[in-house]
């Protein structure tokens, strides 16, 4: 039986068991408040691993916290929608493969798809950190909480938090029957099916069942056809065939002239919760996913700002495909010792990613990319928090240990003869890739006292050890490596390379409850990003595939927290100031930038270098405000900056290294950091109508804005800036079992682009324009 039919087998039993449960139980569902209300519910959250969540208000670091209500209310339906809330945030994918996250808090990001490279915003899902950037673009259905933390988190997060990081709580089952159904249709076509199942298996033991199937059709329209010509890219390297349908290897799809982004996204989770005793409590999550379809679409910006082509289409020669299986389980205890709680979290997680896309964009075969992904990861957390007898102490300390595993390879396919205008393509073919074993432990502890009932002073350090030992394809014949073009790589020459980094990271605090509603904290902190490899090692005799220094930081913040007006507006502002030394980047640089890179056939060439010496500061301020018991609002704006103090002899030697082969004068790292917009702003509103005995409708409206920003490390590509409008009204009966809502995502019908290359000035990773929808959910 494959996945697809095991899933929908399984939503159909769900069904049943849950509408025939419901029958019997005849138990009314819960009254619930109206969205505007629930925009002012404070959340609590974990972000200090306390014995206890901690109200998000009484958490001294900036912090943007939704439950599931404001989730609801605010329409968020997946990760991408939460960049348009927060300031200085974008939660973007990459665009080169699928489901590839490029997250950017306060300027601090990464603008590549290579496993390799570490995040600066690390993703930790019930607790467990994602040791790679791939799978994490997850939709909002069945998730209790998510805690955007902005700022270095490096004392209980360990490293490649730099930016900060993004805490996911998938809901857990509380003993009692729940039953919730959600069915989506929107343009594209999109057709959505999610479910959860809930219930008491005995007196201590609770189980939920989560099944999710969203099926997309492709929303873009591909112009070209190459069923019936010879300029298709044929399997495993064969260069250009006639397409055959017949032939199993010919996973990728050519261009038909119809839709083309179609995606089929799937996944069942299984939560297990023992309560044996009322002192302990064991749960367990398990997850098997799957998301198959089209490749990533990309376009030439020269094609749609001649207007030779929408906005909502592409001319790529083939659709390509992907193909992304994961697997992973997390088992968490928490054991109630004296006055504090013992928690372990232990996790596991296999990664499959199998894509093929053509950057290139254009009908005919110039630059097509397959590459595979595996990465399995396991790791530990064991943790023990307690307050003192006299209340004045409240001390963290831990234990943790991560190890992974990647594989990664890549073919690029060039037609080198059609990019030097020649009448018949030269096929040529480079081989990218390598492995890499990567292990961390970690060794923590975090104390605030109460010198008196409004000031607490924060202390806390936390011990790491990391080494990471690589095997990197060498494609450079003048590094001493080899072009490696046949398909199973079995030729290709790997270099060996191996470090072990070992530091401290302190943090100082201080926060004072200035009045019983407000509340101002000082800090101070350092953070790491892991030194790492670049798998892409395409030109080593320009910059070597590392390992790069490790990124080292000192962070300063001050901030505000205040609920006013009776707790009818809440107010939270923080200023920052963050020196970097040694900052990596990930450079793009596309043939059409420096003929070299044509030349060898690499097309586009990406190195990991040690950059420099940045400094980045800004300003962001929040509110939500109640301003009738029916009308609510939420508005955002960020400010950040940069400035680079200096440039490492890396990248000077570098563009020195290009201008004696060119004679030209190249800027590989210009003033500007990749994915740094310098204002972001959102403004929401959420409308409430008491329909008495008929229910409540609920309208809800936002804008959203961020500057343009720079694409590549050159600033020699720009992301225009982008504006999102979104709109929503909700029907909800009234005892809100049932919701019904039409909604219009986009509405001012920009398209955005997660990525860019030079090559010939190609945008990938496109999200969708202008969408219309109708939504129900059944809530029992």
């Amino acid at each position: 039986m494959s996945e697809h039919t095991f899933l929908t087998t399984s939503l159909s039993l769900a069904v049943g068991l849950a509408l025939s449960a419901g029958a019997a139980a005849q138990t009314d569902p819960p009254t619930r408040k109206g969205a505007a209300a629930r925009m002012m519910e404070e959340v609590t959250v974990t972000a200090r691993k306390r014995s206890e969540a901690e109200k998000v208000q009484d958490v001294p670091i900036a912090i943007t916290a939704l439950g599931a209500d404001q989730i609801d209310a605010m329409y968020v339906k997946d990760m991408t929608d939460l960049g348009f809330t927060m300031p200085s945030v974008q939660t973007d994918e990459s665009g080169t493969l699928p489901g590839v996250q490029n997250f950017t808090i306060r300027g601090q990001g990464i603008n590549s798809s290579i496993p390799s490279v570490d995040p600066t915003v690390g993703v930790f899902i019930d607790g467990v950190f994602m040791g790679v950037s791939h799978g994490v673009i997850m939709d909002m259905f069945d998730v209790e909480s998510i805690e955007m933390l902005r700022g270095p988190q490096g004392l209980l997060f360990g490293r490649n938090v730099t930016g900060g990081a993004v805490v996911m709580r998938t809901a857990r089952p509380d003993g009692e029957f729940g039953f919730k159904a959600r069915t989506r249709v929107s343009t594209g076509l999109e057709k959505n099916v999610a479910l959860s199942v809930q219930g008491g298996l005995t007196d201590t033991l609770a189980g939920k069942l989560t099944l999710y199937y969203n099926d997309d059709e492709g929303y873009w329209k591909n112009t070209t056809d190459t069923r019936q010509t010879d300029q298709f890219w044929g399997p495993d390297g064969l260069g250009l065939v006639d397409f055959d349908n017949s032939d199993p290897r010919f996973r990728s799809k050519p261009a038909d002239g119809g839709d083309t982004g179609a995606r089929t996204t799937e996944f069942a989770r299984g939560t297990l919760v023992w309560n044996p005793t009322e002192t302990l409590d064991l749960t367990l999550i398990t997850e098997f996913g799957n998301m198959d379809g089209d490749g990533p679409v990309w376009t030439t910006r020269e094609s749609l700002n001649n207007g030779t082509l929408d906005s909502d289409e592409t001319a790529q020669d083939e659709n390509g495909y992907s193909d992304v299986d994961w697997k992973q389980a997390t088992l968490e205890m928490n054991w109630n010792i004296g006055n504090g709680t013992l928690t372990n979290i232990l996790g596991y997680r296999d990664l499959n990613s199998d894509a093929r896309t053509d950057i290139d964009a254009l009908s005919a075969p110039l630059f097509n990319v397959p590459g595979l992904t595996e990465q399995d990861q396991i790791s530990n957390e064991l943790r023990y928090a307690f307050t003192s007898d006299n209340d004045k102490w409240d001390v963290t300390t831990g234990l943790y240990y991560f190890q992974q595993d990647i594989k990664y390879r890549e073919q690029r396919w060039g037609g080198l003869g059609i990019l030097l205008g020649a009448q018949l393509p030269v096929i040529n073919t480079v081989n990218l890739g390598g492995d890499m074993d990567h292990e961390t432990w970690g060794l923590f502890g975090s104390v605030d006292y109460r010198i008196t009932d409004r000031l607490t002073l924060t202390a806390g350090l936390r011990y790491t050890k990391e080494e990471k030992d690589a095997a990197v394809i060498n494609a450079d014949p003048n590094a001493g490596g080899s072009p490696c073009q046949d398909p199973t790589f079995s030729s290709c020459v790997f270099d060996s390379l191996s470090d072990t980094w070992e530091n401290w990271t302190p943090k100082l605090g201080a926060n004072w409850m200035m009045t019983e509603d407000t509340m101002l904290y000082a800090s101070y902190t350092k953070g790491f990003r892991s030194g790492g490899v670049n798998f892409r090692n395409a030109l080593p005799s320009i910059v070597d595939p590392g390992p790069t220094n490790e990124e080292e930081q000192d962070a300063f913040e001050i901030g505000f927290k205040s609920d006013l007006i009776d707790g009818r507006l809440r107010l939270n502002g923080a200023a920052y100031y963050v020196m970097v030394s040694d900052m990596q980047r990930e450079l793009n640089v596309g043939a059409s930038e420096i003929p070299l890179i044509g030349a060898t056939g690499v097309l586009v060439w990406q190195a990991t270098v040690n950059a420099g010496d940045v400094d980045i500061a800004g300003a962001e301020l929040e509110a939500v405000a109640l301003l009738t018991e029916n009308f609510s609002i939420n508005a955002s704006v960020g400010y950040v900056d940069s400035e680079y103090d200096s440039y490492t002899d890396q990248v000077i030697n570098a563009e020195a290294r290009i201008f004696t082969e060119t004679g030209q004068n190249v800027t590989l790292v210009g003033e500007d950091l990749p994915r740094l917009s310098p204002w972001t702003a959102s403004l929401g509103a959420t409308y409430d109508l008491d329909l008495d005995n008929l229910g409540l409708l609920t309208f809800r409206g936002s804008y959203s804005y961020r500057d343009p920003a720079a694409y590549n490390d050159s600033n020699t590509l720009i992301y225009e800036s982008k504006r999102m409008v979104n709109a929503s009204v909700q029907w909800s009966s009234p005892q809100s079992a049932w919701t019904v809502s039409a909604y219009g995502k986009n509405l001012n019908d920009e398209v955005r682009w997660g990525s860019l290359n030079g090559l010939i000035e190609t945008s990938g990773g496109a999200t969708k324009g202008r969408t219309y929808g109708i939504e129900a959910t059944y809530n029992y």
